[in-house]
């Protein structure tokens, strides 16, 4: 082998081991970088607020993306005592930079920690992999303030003697020990909401409530209140519930009408083109129906807390009551019945296109289409009332509008599932239909509402 060769092979030696040598020293100095990092784990608690009840469940994740979570602890302090709830140590993960976040909870007594009533201090520590602080890892720290809460809220009636029809609606007030975010009326289950506002004391508030058509008046209901920690309480009121005898009427589906009405709805979700007339109308009569009902009741989920209306309510001028509240209905075509369903407001007629006052004052709630009652208007009258105008050729009002007792809202039409030019006039208690003849009744509304107001109003400012 010639010199020149052998001056070749071990200048490529030395560039092989000078290269492997860099690698290896890239890689030690790598290694040492990352195994020292300085990023902080991350800390996030799962809480929605600082208020903690008797039994309550903490929980979080932590992460680091560089290194891995190895430890997790959690105190609770109050006062000078210090109370370690959690303190885990977890494996390294496979490979730095894809750790996934380290989850934790707890379910937590406070009784049985002797944890007191009152003002105390979550601290969350996390420590990931890194190198630094003698191998033991970075340090991250979140802490929050807590307000330890095991008292149940007391709830106190103010009002009397409270009579409600199947149907019908009532009224009650009642003052609360503290304040809770949520409180209301449980009729067999559903939920009525309060609200505070009517009166200058924050403590006194009112709602509106209603014993539906088809509920029994042998029913468990009760005012709840449920405060910031989550605690419940609860309190009985005095109430006589009137069973009602609801009319029945009999609609006769006739091929003619049929041809009328279906193609109004050959646009509308899941109509079944395919099908039969009558499957088509019962497509509409039974799930559309359904659908639009919720459309309509979800404009009473936010309501004012602003007593919008005053005095009775106004129905229709020169108005004929053409069908009444939750009239028993069967619809029958070629002689067999085919269909039942429960009529959810008062039918009225005039003179055709005949404008459509507001039966109180109020905020317009929703306006536009809703399927089977054509064009609607919802006006919110405050603390969860609220009035329906269906089947209008027209709406000549905005979604935000306030309106007075009269305003004109639109004209009467055939839109929707109407058969003749009318208006359908509903009442409903945030997504309750209630019967509207009572609010047209100004007796009934002074001694189921306005009377107990100022009874309230008297009690309270001579407290």
């Amino acid at each position: 082998m010639s010199s020149r060769k052998r001056q070749q092979g071990k200048g490529f030696k030395y560039f092989l081991a000078a290269a492997l040598g860099a690698l290896v020293i890239g890689a030690a100095v790598w290694l040492v970088f990352s195994g020292f990092e300085g990023g902080e784990p991350r800390i996030e608690l799962n809480m929605e607020n600082e208020y903690i009840s008797e039994d309550h469940r903490i929980e979080g994740e932590a992460w680091d993306e560089k290194s891995g979570v190895r430890r997790i602890r959690l105190t609770l302090v109050q006062d000078e005592s210090e109370d370690v709830l959690i303190d885990e140590q977890y494996e390294k993960g496979d490979s730095a930079g894809k750790h996934d976040p380290q989850g934790f909870s707890i379910d937590m007594d406070t009784r049985e920690l002797g944890i007191s009533d009152g003002k105390a201090l979550l601290r969350v520590e996390a420590w990931d992999y890194s190198w630094r602080n003698g191998f033991s890892g970075n340090r991250a720290i979140s802490e929050k303030d807590l307000v330890v809460d095991t008292t149940s809220p007391h709830v106190e009636v103010l009002t009397g003697q409270h009579n409600v029809s199947q149907g019908g609606a009532g009224l009650i007030a009642y003052r609360l020990s503290e304040d809770c975010p949520r409180h209301g009326v449980s009729v067999d289950g559903h939920f009525f909401p309060g609200y505070s506002g009517y009166f200058d004391d924050p403590e006194i508030c009112i709602a509106f409530f209603g014993l539906a058509h088809d509920q029994d008046t042998d029913v468990d209901m009760y005012v709840e209140a449920e405060d910031r920690a989550g605690n419940t309480g609860r309190s009985g009121f005095p109430v006589h519930l009137r069973q009602r005898r609801f009319k029945s009427a009999t609609l006769n589906i006739t091929d003619g009408f049929l041809k009328k009405i279906l193609p109004k709805f050959h646009d509308a979700e899941g109509f079944p083109d395919d099908e039969s007339p009558v499957d088509q109308f019962l497509y509409i009569n039974r799930e559309l129906r359904k659908k639009n009902n919720e459309t309509i009741l979800s404009s009473g989920e936010q309501s004012d807390s602003v007593m919008h209306w005053e005095g009775s309510f106004l129905q229709m001028p020169n108005s004929q009551r053409m069908a009444s509240f939750a009239d028993r209905r069967s619809y029958v075509n070629q002689g067999s019945e085919i269909d039942k369903q429960v009529h959810m407001g008062t039918d009225l007629a005039s003179v055709r296109h005949a404008p459509v006052p507001a039966a109180n004052g109020g905020r317009v709630a929703f306006v536009g289409r809703a399927g089977i009652y054509g064009n609607v208007v919802t006006i919110d009258h405050g603390f969860g009332l609220f009035s329906l105008y269906a089947h209008l050729s027209r709406a000549d009002v905005s979604q935000g509008d306030k309106v007075d007792k009269g305003d004109i809202l639109g004209t009467t039409g055939t839109t929707g599932l109407a058969g003749g030019d009318h208006l359908h006039y509903g009442m409903f208690i945030n997504d309750i239909f209630v019967e509207p003849v009572e609010w047209w009744d100004g007796s009934w509304i002074k001694n189921n509402v306005t009377q107990k107001l100022d009874n309230v109003k008297e009690m309270s400012e001579g407290r």
